[in-house]
């Protein structure tokens, strides 16, 4: 007995011994990774979104796989990192033009405020007020507002040092979506391999279902944005602003982005103020902010649930929740998440339970 007693306790020894190296050595390997984490994310979530395009291109071109995917590399470079880099200059290019008008602005005396201003709701009089201030004392006046700008221009730089860090990202992600292009049915077949081993093979379908719910999501935004953008674009047009269709084109770019939208609809807001159409520019304001800021959240996860075959109501939460925990990558990984679960709980529930052992 002690022999065996002996045996067993050096077998569980060796165990954890075993399953203690195991940890680190996954430990060490997710310390290498890490920096790579959020670009290998984005490059599978480009791969599998773009994938029926890239096998049609494939037709196209031969069957030649290579060329096929350098150019899906191109085309997403210039989708993707081209116009974040613009943005980028323009985002600087612009607050070096503030920070020189509000320099020049010291020299320059107002006008009298027009007479629509101190009739605007709420906030009328009060900037009414501030503008006559202004009238006599401009610089005082600029000094009040230092600490507002101060907070703006920080705000805007590292708004723009995010960019800059995206750009650097989505580089790497297409150049692992190129790789993936490539290698991808050897990728999915080890990836059927694994699912096979740890779930069995009737669970093979949950690779589909992910596939199926990323493509699903890429669909949804790329759609909702673009309705978002002819929805702003018909409003231009019955408000007479100008250039109604760039606009719309530049909303549409921007919601794809996941950046707000009201960075195009209320300047002009504000033109039309200034231009004394006070009921034009109320009229742009709510449809801007009641129906182009607000129907995403009813149109995106109706056509994301249309692609994926998922409860509407999974898909909501899905959408949403990734989108607060996770940020824009979020809106992928929550609802392929829930998704995958969803049907993992109900293949749980569809399997035949055991038969009751028989009692004596």
């Amino acid at each position: 007995m002690n022999q065996v007693g002996d045996f067993l306790r050096d077998r569980f020894v060796e165990r954890v011994i075993l399953v203690t190296l195991l940890a680190l050595l996954a430990f060490a390997c997710l310390q290498i990774v890490r920096p790579f984490i959020g670009p290998m994310l984005w490059g599978s979530i480009i791969a599998v979104s773009t994938w029926p395009l890239y096998r049609r291109l494939i037709q196209r071109l031969g069957g030649r796989r290579k060329t096929a995917a350098v150019v899906m590399s191109a085309a997403l470079l210039v989708v993707l990192v081209v116009p974040i880099s613009l943005l980028v200059d323009s985002l600087a290019e612009g607050i070096a033009a503030v920070a020189a008008l509000l320099r020049d602005l010291t020299n320059v005396h107002l006008p009298p405020p027009p007479d629509w201003l101190a009739g605007l709701p709420v906030v009328g009089s009060l900037l009414d007020e501030q503008w006559r201030e202004a009238m006599v004392d401009l610089p005082a006046s600029l000094e009040q507002l230092r600490p507002y700008i101060g907070t703006a221009a920080g705000w805007g730089l590292s708004w723009g040092a995010g960019l800059g860090v995206a750009v650097l990202q989505f580089l790497i992600a297409i150049v692992i979506a190129a790789i993936l292009y490539v290698t991808g049915e050897s990728a999915a077949s080890v990836l059927q391999r694994f699912v096979a081993r740890v779930g069995g093979a009737h669970h093979l379908g949950l690779i589909d279902v992910a596939a199926q719910t990323i493509r699903g999501v890429a669909a949804g935004v790329i759609f909702t944005a673009f309705i978002q953008g002819v929805l702003l674009a018909l409003g231009l047009v019955v408000v007479g602003a100008p250039g109604p269709v760039l606009l719309g084109f530049l909303t549409f770019f921007l919601l794809v982005l996941q950046l707000p939208n009201f960075l195009i609809w209320l300047p002009v807001v504000i033109w039309l103020g200034y231009k004394g159409e006070n009921g034009l520019a109320i009229f742009l304001f709510v449809w801007g902010f009641f129906v182009v800021s607000t129907i995403d959240n009813f149109i995106r996860p109706y056509l994301i649930s249309q692609g994926a075959k998922l409860p509407l109501l999974l898909i909501i939460v899905g959408v949403i929740g990734g989108l607060l925990a996770y940020g824009f990558i979020g809106l992928f990984i929550g609802a392929t998440l829930l998704g995958v679960g969803y049907t993992l709980f109900h293949s749980w529930l569809d399997e035949e339970p055991p038969p009751p052992s028989a009692s004596f």
